[in-house]
């Protein structure tokens, strides 16, 4: 039999000397560490040391305060991190395929669940009664890690690893005042107008209405009066029953607009932002269940 001659450096080693260190290092203590994986402090130390004989650096220093990870050990954890991570969504791929091989897990931001999804969810499923789908709308991070997540639809920051598809939804998105057309019917709204108008203000927006004031209407850059709120579906509410006016996505808007229900009464005066992006692991970008739903997701957005 021929020898296959692959990894050297980490058949050097073992797979049991870096689950030791993993656990080490998260725990930054050889006796927490032992007692997760059920062994004696004994036996995590021997990893380790055996571990740095390999390597010829020092992983922690140890001392009365435990075991304190060197830079050597910080470069280690970085990439056993990184590989773990793919391994175990590998791993669960597999055990998930036999028993939910048409389940698709999807994660939104509360707002984009509940403007986009959610209205179109019921003709997907009626064209594709194979797949079921989960949708978890939450403002936290996508963590495609631990948690079978498949799709992720995310606000603000995407995961920057380099395991992950991420591309912006809309190129183009930007962030303009909307109101009902029945406050800019009794308006002749200029951008010095907003001074007189009640502003509704999402706090967790990436744009906020300081910033648009500051482009177009600097000298009422002190105004801070009117409604605050920690969500855009909140604010598109306010807007629609006349409360004041909003500032919000054009992307999240877009039905609304293309209805009516909203009008943009300053015309395209917006500040250009890419907050949202959809994400994947690239390793499931074959996957037809994937691909159907990113086609399903492209095919609705504004061009």
């Amino acid at each position: 039999m021929k020898l296959i001659q692959r990894y050297p450096a980490l058949r050097k080693a073992s797979l049991k000397s870096l689950q030791a260190f993993e656990s080490a290092y998260l725990h930054q203590s050889f006796a927490t560490a032992a007692q997760e994986l059920s062994v004696t402090a004994s036996a995590i130390s021997h990893s380790i040391l055996s571990l740095e004989s390999v390597l010829g650096v020092h992983l922690f220093d140890r001392g009365r305060k435990g075991a304190i990870p060197t830079d050597a050990g910080v470069q280690l954890y970085s990439a056993l991190k990184r590989s773990f991570a793919e391994i175990d969504m590998e791993l669960q791929s597999i055990i998930d395929a036999p028993s939910l091989q048409q389940l698709v897990t999807l994660q939104a931001s509360p707002s984009f669940a509940h403007l986009w999804l959610l209205p179109r969810l019921p003709e997907f499923l009626r064209q594709h009664p194979q797949i079921d789908v989960r949708l978890w709308a939450t403002p936290g991070a996508a963590d495609f890690g631990n948690n079978g997540l498949d799709i992720a639809i995310v606000y603000g920051r995407w995961p920057n690893s380099p395991f992950v598809m991420a591309e912006a939804l809309m190129p183009d998105e930007s962030y303009v005042p909307l109101c009902s057309p029945a406050l800019a019917a009794e308006n002749s709204l200029r951008p010095s107008d907003v001074s007189q108008l009640c502003l509704i203000h999402n706090e967790t927006s990436v744009v906020s209405w300081g910033d648009w004031i500051t482009a177009y209407y600097p000298e009422g850059a002190l105004i801070q009066r009117g409604l605050y709120l920690d969500r855009s579906f909140m604010g598109f509410m306010s807007a629609l029953n006349g409360v004041g006016v909003c500032l919000d996505s054009t992307l999240l808007a877009h039905d609304y607009l293309k209805e009516g229900q909203l009008v943009m009464p300053f015309g395209n005066l917006g500040i250009p932002a890419t907050p949202h992006y959809l994400c994947v692991p690239k390793q499931k970008l074959e996957q037809e269940k994937i691909q159907i739903i990113l086609n399903w997701i492209k095919s609705w957005l504004p061009n």
